[in-house]
């Protein structure tokens, strides 16, 4: 196989704002799929993921690993002091500061693009009200990050609730 042939990991977040008043905003925009994130793909795929917080046992003590994307985390520290998105090297293992929030997701194969698969959690209007988000990542169940993005900071109010719709494509 040439290297030019090789699967490419991407991934893409659409952002739905709704206000109480009714108004609603989209943003989109693309993430970083980090060297911890395609270590999981590999891993998977080779059945090699050893042990991890998620994996099982058989009736006869054979393990079952299991390693999938549990949660959005989000964080206030992904951009700089002049408020410019801070670049996400694909080494990073950590969002630039500590989680202000983490949700779980509802996760599902996208039925048109069958190589997509789709992540959605919601900020509630009462959740990290008063912060600055600007950084997010996809979550592993053995805590380490799948995908990382910085963006330009929204500051949570408790008039808005969002919903964040994170696909990741495998082409």
């Amino acid at each position: 196989m040439k290297s030019t042939d090789s699967l490419k990991a991407k991934g893409s977040i659409k952002v739905d704002i709704i206000y109480g008043n009714g108004k609603k905003y989209i943003h989109e925009f693309d993430n970083t799929v980090l060297i911890t994130g395609r270590e999981a793909l590999a891993k998977a795929l080779t059945n090699t993921l050893g042990t991890c917080p998620a994996a099982t046992t058989t009736s006869t003590g054979e393990l079952v690993p299991s390693l999938y994307i549990n949660a959005m985390v989000f964080g206030s520290q992904g951009v700089d002091g002049s408020g410019t998105p801070k670049v996400v090297s694909p080494a990073r293992t950590a969002l630039y500061g500590p989680a202000v929030v983490s949700k779980g997701v509802n996760s599902y194969v996208d039925g048109t693009v069958t190589t997509n698969a789709v992540f959605v959690a919601t900020l509630l209007f009462g959740d990290a009200v008063g912060y600055s988000i600007n950084e997010m990542a996809l979550q592993l169940s053995d805590n380490s990050l799948y995908s990382m993005v910085t963006y330009p900071s929204l500051v949570k109010s408790a008039d808005m609730q969002v919903t964040f719709t994170w696909t990741l494509s495998f082409v």
